[in-house]
This record gives structure tokens, C-alpha cells and sequence, in this order.
């Protein structure tokens, strides 16, 4: 795979690598710390307030959380670095929308985790 050679120059495009790789480790380590082992726990799945529906299943689903962040990032950072060299802003923009994309992962985790 070809990486431009300006790639890893550019000050913007090495600052938003080192956020994405935090937010990835966080969202990573959150998933895995506080997922509940136990045989017979059982969380939230699904929670639906207008119709005040609330699904639960195994805690082990749950796991998709960090399965999600590690397919959101290899494929911005790849999809960024195929960018770089025709359209540099849009590999920014993608770069930036992972993190949107991780921050939003954790927040949705959280909210799952803690309802109870």
C-alpha cells in the first residue's frame, strides 16, 4: 500500500492520528473493563423511550462496541491515507469524523452500561 510521503509531515493529519488512537484505546479499554462476565448478567440491548420498550440480552453482545471502533478506525485511517495525495482535506475530514464517530461510541456505551 502506498503512503504518501507528506502523510506523516503534516501537523494536522499527526494531530488527529494521535486523538483517534486515544479515543480508540479508551473506547477499546471502556468496552472491555466494564462489560460484566457473569454467566447470568444480562443488560440493555435496545431502549426505545417513546414507546418505553426496553430489550435485554446477553452481556456479551456488547463487545460489538469495541468491534465497531477497531472497524471505524482501520478503515478511516485507510480510507485517509488513499486520499491524501488527490483530495488532502477530505482525508482531514475523514479523520475528524472518526473521532466524532469514537466519541459518539463511547457515549452510547456509557449510557447503556449505567442505566442500572
Amino acid at each position: 500500500m502506498y503512503i504518501p510521503a507528506k502523510y506523516f509531515s503534516d501537523k494536522t493529519v499527526l494531530g488527529l492520528i494521535g486523538v483517534n488512537a486515544a479515543l480508540f484505546v479508551l473506547a477499546v479499554a471502556n468496552v472491555l473493563l466494564n462489560v460484566d462476565t457473569e454467566l447470568s448478567s444480562v443488560s440493555i440491548v435496545s431502549y426505545r423511550s417513546s414507546r418505553a420498550i426496553q430489550v435485554s440480552g446477553p452481556t456479551s453482545s456488547l463487545y460489538e462496541f469495541a468491534f465497531f471502533a477497531v472497524i471505524v478506525t482501520v478503515i478511516s485511517m485507510l480510507l485517509s491515507i488513499k486520499l491524501y495525495s488527490h483530495r488532502r482535506h477530505l482525508a482531514i475530514g475523514i479523520l475528524g469524523l472518526n473521532v466524532v464517530s469514537l466519541v459518539l461510541c463511547l457515549v452510547v456505551f456509557n449510557a447503556l452500561t449505567r442505566t442500572l
